[in-house]
């Protein structure tokens, strides 16, 4: 399955190819994610650049290497059917986008306060 995950930012969550991830993607390769099931209960997703969704060392980023157990995640589905990514190798960590200075950031949050909305496409 092909997604996207529209952010509070009004777009789309991105993995950079220099390691960045943000909320500021389009609707192109970068914002772009193919899921995989990992394992039980176990996700990931990884960009048309085959760069994969990470949280490594207490912050969110890329990786490039499958099954690499920073980059599995476990969904959360919220009540207003937008979902979470909760790191598995960081249980209680999740992936967060705020807004600063008009531009998103990325920053973990020790709950699930920022809602991702799929866009299968």
């Amino acid at each position: 399955m092909t997604v996207r995950f529209r952010c509070k930012t009004g777009k789309n969550l991105r993995v950079m190819g220099n390691g960045d991830v943000n909320g500021m993607g389009g609707d192109g390769q970068w914002a772009t994610f193919t899921v995989h099931v990992l394992g039980p209960g176990r996700y990931g997703f990884c960009n048309k650049n085959n760069y994969w969704l990470a949280i490594k060392g207490g912050r969110p980023c890329s990786s490039m290497a499958y099954g690499d157990p920073d980059a599995g995640f476990l969904l959360h589905l919220n009540y207003d059917n937008s979902v979470s990514f909760e790191s598995q190798t960081h249980p209680g960590r999740y992936i967060g986008v705020k807004r600063k200075g008009g531009h998103a950031k990325m920053a973990i949050a020790g709950k699930p306060s920022t809602k991702f909305y799929t866009q299968v496409v």
